[in-house]
């Protein structure tokens, strides 16, 4: 049944209505009667008192016969939404002093089941999903036919625009699909009774009438011919002159035109989808200055039995408008020239709509018109602009604006934080009490609090500050956080070709409390792993403590002890401690951070084989490391960037010990959303690392040169996936891992999260490339070992990551001299 079908239909029952009300005693003229009684008929579960006490007739009354009594008697039980329209009150018996008057009505049946068949390409769950009866429910005829357009919009969004959908309807205890269904036949009531008891819980003992009740009920059979989906064979486009179809085309993202090749997408039609579309036509147009632009009409012309269809638009493209004179009104605090930087159009510019609104109300880089005003305490500035069409394709535009009072903030309050200390989220926070309203400051305050990970981020960006005004000069901050559990059991495994299972066991605190360490909420970050590898090529035992804001001020201080034994390629023991302290800058901006760090171990390379220099060693290490990370999800990062730049030197000149070197790394992580939307997302990644000694000739300990190859999981291995660990690079002569002096690595993915909460999954293309070089005059930079791949990710608190990969090492015939093949590789609370 169409929407025009339905609508048909409640024209009708308003008609009936009417018609009913105006002929009730078309036979008699106007007369009072006094009434003697009343009764009802044809009420079959309402109570017939009940009937007559809503009606408003009472016996004893005087009433004109026709008159306005009667007809607001029906109106009244017609409001009830028990009965049909075919409400009448008739005169049942007539005596000298009155009448009996007869009310008769007709129940709406009530619902007691249904049945779905036809049902293949959609799933049964979903169309129950659409039906909204319940058992004793009143089944009204207009709500059957807005199920019905419920389940057949349901496979118009998959394709089956040519689904039809019937009912039928009939007495529940005679349907022959239920009496197959519970195979039962029934002689009596009394085998009904054992029936129903049974198989639909109705216990004739305590309802008397529950077979009446039965009887009355019906059930509602949907029938669906789902048709064939339709296919999109062909889009043509009228009056189109700028651009060609095919440039046209490429704007739709749904609808497309059906073709061989097209493996994994579809060209069903989907009318929501297509609407979906021509808003995204309409944008792109706009965008390149067709400001008049309209879809005149779309066409669908259907062939093959409606089984394909062509899609034809006629368009009106308009002139293409140039911004000619900006016009800025009621501007005190800022020129006309500051706000026309912002807006970053010039005369002459074609008038890119999209691009002229964000950058007149908001950019992702915050530098909009509205971001300059409300950056400064301006909360309730607002502006209104106005084009107005100069000669053919020219427009002047005018932009007042409102820039009312500055506000200062008031109270900065926080809810939802039942673990997390107030103090710990307040200095994060960049908005304090007296400072001018920022919104800028606002959303770095959230990015801050999003990448402690004590918080539900999706919620924390959509929900997560709440501003009231306290008076005119005066705005109060409400942050809402959601608390998530941020610690971590570290219980990992891997495996690899090359060294079988490996794995880890430990805890991660990242929310711990030295002074409270069974309540936590502190902030301090408190760790313990101990790492291991099959036949005991190594093991690693470290402990750690990091406390992020010494003093509450940006300062951290931290320390790790550890002890490592490595039986691989060499045998080697080192134990050790690292002392660390690190302050949050201000400068170039508030990313940036910058950290030093000292460290003491001893080194004892038992069995060097013949490539390493054996015994005991001292080393003394000190490094720097600065970095910048303005990334908006720690664990999908769908915009931002973090980049890092450390140094470490040891020995030489500068520091006692018998261990010299000195190290650089560079690294850079870049994400960019894809459509606009923070689940998908491009990333892309290099590092690179430098490794020489300070003094000629020195020989530097094994475990400070680059390895590559796998999936990282062993220690001191730069990942590179499609490959088996610590292939790529120098080998000796016996074919050992030796290690080099320089490493490069690049890498690219497209990343899609599942889910962001409560449980991040998200599935991943990848494309890398890297390589390991002996020293930097070896090094030939473009002599790279490529792989592309497949991966997911899952993210399980307290467990940590779980991952895969399918990596296809392209130039592994030049690594191990094995032909490339497809390698899995298996993690279990690491991530790439």
């Amino acid at each position: 049944m169409s929407k025009n079908d339905l609508n048909k239909l409640l024209k009708y029952s308003l008609i009936l209505i009417i018609l009913f009300s105006s002929s009730v005693y078309p036979q008699l003229s106007r007369k009072n009667f006094k009434i003697l009684g009343i009764s009802v008929e044809g009420n079959k579960t309402a109570d017939a008192s009940t009937i007559i006490a809503n009606s408003g007739l009472k016996v004893g009354d005087e009433i004109e016969i026709p008159g306005d009594q009667t007809l607001n008697a029906i109106k009244r039980l017609w409001n009830l939404n028990l009965f049909t329209p075919d409400i009448e009150i008739v005169i049942d018996k007539k005596l000298d002093n009155g009448v009996f008057l007869l009310i008769k009505v007709d129940e709406y049946p009530r619902f007691e089941q249904h049945i779905i068949s036809g049902f293949d390409e959609i799933d049964e769950d979903d169309i129950e999903k659409e039906i909204p009866f319940r058992k004793g429910q009143i089944l009204r005829t207009h709500e059957i036919f807005k199920t019905i357009s419920q389940i057949k919009a349901l496979y118009e969004k998959d394709g089956f625009l040519n689904a039809t959908i019937t009912y039928s309807i009939m007495e529940f205890y005679k349907a022959d699909t239920l009496k197959k269904e519970i195979e039962v036949t029934w002689r009596n009531e009394e085998d009904l009774s054992d029936v129903y008891k049974t198989k639909y819980d109705y216990d004739p003992k305590t309802t008397s009438n529950m077979i009446d009740k039965i009887k009355d009920r019906v059930l509602v059979k949907f029938d669906i011919d789902e048709g064939d989906k339709v296919i999109v064979k062909k889009i043509r486009f009228n009056g189109n002159e700028a651009f060609d179809e095919g440039e046209l085309k490429s704007e739709f993202d749904e609808t497309s035109e059906d073709a061989w090749w097209k493996i994994f997408s579809s060209s069903k039609l989907n009318k929501e989808d297509f609407e979906k579309d021509k808003e995204l036509l309409k944008k792109f147009y706009h965008k390149n200055g067709y400001r008049d632009f309209e879809i005149l009409r779309d066409t669908l012309i259907y062939t093959n039995n409606k089984k394909h269809v062509e899609i034809e638009l006629d368009l009106y493209e308009g002139p293409q408008y140039k911004v000619r004179n900006i016009f800025w009104i009621g501007n005190t605090i800022y020129s006309d020239e500051a706000l026309s930087e912002r807006l970053d159009f010039r005369k002459g510019d074609i008038f890119n709509y999209e691009r002229f609104n964000t950058n007149l109300r908001f950019n992702e880089k915050q530098t909009d018109v509205s971001s300059l005003y409300q950056d400064n305490g301006f909360l309730t500035f607002n502006l209104d602009a106005k084009e107005e069409r100069i000669a053919e394709d020219s427009l002047d535009i005018h932009i007042t604006i409102r820039e009312n009072n500055r506000f200062k903030v008031g109270r900065v309050e926080i809810t939802g934080n039942t673990k997390t200390m107030d103090k710990v989220i307040r200095r994060e926070l960049y908005t304090l009490p007296g400072d001018y309203f920022s919104r800028n400051y606002i959303f770095s305050s959230l990015q801050q609090l999003a990448n402690l990970q004590y918080f539900n981020v999706e919620k924390l960006y959509s929900k997560g500050i709440d501003t009231r005004l306290a008076n005119d000069s005066t705005v109060n901050l409400i942050y809402n956080v959601e608390e998530k559990s941020s610690d971590y059991l570290n219980a990992s495994i891997g495996y690899s070709g090359s060294f079988g299972f490996s794995g880890a066991v430990g805890v991660t605190l990242t929310n711990f409390s030295l002074a409270e360490p069974f309540s936590m909420g502190a902030g301090q970050i408190f760790n313990f792993n101990w790492q291991f590898g099959v036949g005991n090529y190594y093991r690693t035992f470290s402990l750690g403590f990091t406390e992020p804001w010494f003093n509450d001020t940006p300062t951290s201080l931290g320390f790790d002890l550890f002890d490592t034994r490595q039986r691989y390629v060499y045998d080697l023991q080192q134990s050790g401690i690292t002392l660390r302290v690190g302050r949050r800058l201000n400068w170039p901006d508030r990313f940036f951070y910058i950290q030093g760090k000292a460290r003491f171990q001893y080194n004892d390379v038992i069995d060097g084989r013949s490539f390493y220099s054996e015994g005991l060693s001292r080393q003394y290490t000190l490094g720097a490391t600065i970095s910048r990370n303005d990334i908006d999800n720690p664990v999908f990062p769908s915009q931002g960037s973090k980049i890092l730049f450390n140094a470490e030197l040891s020995g030489g000149p500068f520091l006692p010990g018998n261990v010299d070197y000195y190290k650089l790394e560079f690294r850079t992580d870049f994400y960019r959303r894809l459509f606009n939307t923070n689940r998908l997302a491009l990333y892309i990644g290099s590092e690179m690392g430098y490794l020489d000694e300070l003094t000629k000739s020195t020989a530097i300990q094994p475990f400070e040169f680059y390895f590559m190859g796998g999936n990282g999981l062993v220690i001191a291995t730069t990942p590179l996936r499609g490959y088996p660990d610590r292939s790529i690079g120098p080998l000796s002569d016996t074919g050992f891992e030796l290690g080099g002096r320089v490493m490069t690595k690049y890498s690219a993915e497209i990343r899609a999260a599942l889910t962001l909460e409560p449980m991040p999954i998200y599935v991943l293309l990848f494309a890398e490339a890297g390589n390991i070089y002996k020293n930097f005059q070896d090094a030939d930079f473009f002599d790279l070992k490529r792989s592309i791949g497949v991966g997911a990710r899952l993210l399980i608190n307290p467990i940590g990551l779980i991952g895969f990969d399918f990596g296809y090492g392209f130039d592994r015939k030049s690594v191990d001299g094995k032909d490339p093949e497809w390698l899995f590789h298996f993690q279990f609370g690491k991530g790439f």
